[in-house]
């Protein structure tokens, strides 16, 4: 059956003025599932960003999606997105202003012939709103790897 293993979460804070999230993961196959590729049975590797919301409100709850990417073989796939500081810190409020973030890879055939169906997380990363002194404008999120 096909893997998916070795998921990571990567937010790069200061390259843009908004967060750039990268996430990747490596897609293992076997050569039964490689010959269904190559004989048009097709396999798409879903992503999105979850906030695992820990207190009074807990609960996961999907931040975005990413594009699907269709999977033509094995090995690493990568999906990038520039996203908006507040999509990335939704908890606000005295006691709580940071958010635990993760990854979910969801790997899933496209004909019901061939179910599969396979998920991983990548560690969560705790991000926090901070404020920096006025010049610059606006506040940043700092990401903490658990």
């Amino acid at each position: 059956m096909a893997t998916l293993c070795n998921p990571t979460l990567s937010i790069d804070l200061f390259t843009n003025s908004e967060p750039n999230v990268t996430v990747t993961v490596d897609v293992r196959l076997t050569s039964f599932e490689t010959f269904l590729i190559e004989n048009e049975i097709g396999f798409q590797l879903r992503v999105k960003l979850v906030r695992d919301d820990v207190g009074f409100n807990a609960g996961d709850n999907d931040l975005f999606v990413f594009p699907t990417q269709n999977i033509t073989s094995a090995g690493t796939y990568t999906f990038q997105s520039t996203e908006s500081l507040s999509t990335l810190n939704k908890d606000s409020g005295l006691f709580n202003s940071s958010d635990e973030i993760f990854a979910n890879f969801s790997l899933t055939s496209t004909e019901q012939i061939f179910p599969l169906n396979v998920s991983i997380s990548s560690p969560t990363i705790e991000v926090r709103a901070v404020s920096f002194p006025k010049y610059l404008e606006k506040a940043r999120v700092l990401a903490i790897k658990n």
